[in-house]
């Protein structure tokens, strides 16, 4: 099935953050890899690209023409976007993702369910991906696992809630679609049910990995959109997390 033959598929439309072929801020740059602060409303990869408008074109034409991606971020994600400059960068973060040694932290603004405290903790489903949408089942799927770290209201509006998640795969589109079978949907991510109108908010903030060179890191970014607040106690919250998950100076430059 292709994109367009997918009549549940809702595009969203989004600013462009960033004129083609601009680089976004570099976290950090070292071992063959690139950690980049991804804008939301720009794509990771496009089929044809000629002008410079994703993530991996922007970062071809500016300095590094054999780059690629161990992992992608939807167009509606913002945040920590890590990427392979060469082969062995590529194959060995490759390795890390499937040993499981990436710890990656999301914030996502959804609608408050009626048992809001159910959606704390952690959860384990099956997806199904069906054209541009995924589908949470009750069996034949691939296994999905995050955990709910923590929850927080959304200053001056009640009706939402702010969530701390702690991916455990990478499904595609599993944030998304796994909120949405909890009966708390992005907000604004129309695709799955979210109310229309307004801008979503899914941040990769946080991400613990291990590089080629055998240092080990912690980059974070921004949780929200600048002029989105946040509850002061969700941002305690991220900064505690950030200090319990920080590598020991030893790790971040091994001898």
């Amino acid at each position: 099935m292709s994109d367009t033959d997918d009549p549940t598929f809702q595009p969203m439309k989004f600013p462009e953050a960033l004129p083609p072929g601009e680089m976004p801020e570099v976290l950090l740059e070292r071992a063959g890899t690139l950690m980049l602060d991804k804008p939301a409303g720009i794509s990771s990869q496009m089929r044809v690209d000629n002008e410079g408008h994703s993530m991996i074109e922007r970062i071809h034409r500016n300095g590094h023409p054999r780059a690629e991606l161990p992992h992608r971020l939807d167009r509606m994600t913002g945040g920590v976007l890590v990427v392979a400059t060469n082969y062995e960068s590529l194959r060995f973060h490759n390795e890390s993702i499937r040993d499981g040694l990436w710890t990656k932290i999301y914030v996502a603004r959804a609608k408050r369910p009626l048992y809001a405290h159910k959606l704390l903790g952690k959860k384990r489903f099956y997806m199904r991906r069906k054209g541009r949408r995924s589908e949470v089942v009750k069996s034949g799927g691939k296994v999905a696992r995050m955990e709910i770290l923590a929850m927080a209201d959304v200053p001056g509006a009640h009706d939402q809630v702010d969530v701390v998640i702690d991916l455990g795969t990478g499904r595609y589109h599993q944030i998304r679609s796994g909120l949405a079978s909890y009966k708390a949907p992005i907000n604004g991510d129309i695709t799955y049910g979210g109310a229309e109108g307004a801008d979503p908010m899914l941040t990769h903030v946080m991400m613990r990995l291990p590089l080629p060179d055998g240092s080990w890191h912690l980059v974070r970014t921004d949780p929200a959109p600048r002029g989105v607040s946040l509850d002061p106690e969700l941002i305690d919250f991220l900064d505690d997390l950030e200090a319990q998950l920080a590598p020991p100076e030893k790790s971040r430059n091994p001898a």
